[in-house]
């Protein structure tokens, strides 16, 4: 693991983090750009996840 991947953690952490407050806003483009984003970094963070625990 380096520097990149934890970063890639923290953005995720942060992505949701507005995500949620941006359904209680009800700024639909933000919750809809917020959720796009967030799939995108759930997606990396799993194959981050994946290919540090395969050696």
């Amino acid at each position: 693991m380096n520097l990149f991947d934890i970063l890639m953690f923290v953005f995720t952490f942060f992505i949701a983090w507005g995500t949620i407050r941006s359904i209680k806003a009800k700024n639909k483009f933000a919750v809809g750009f917020g959720l796009v984003s967030l799939a995108v970094f759930l997606f990396s963070d799993g194959l981050i996840i994946y290919y540090a625990t395969q050696g």
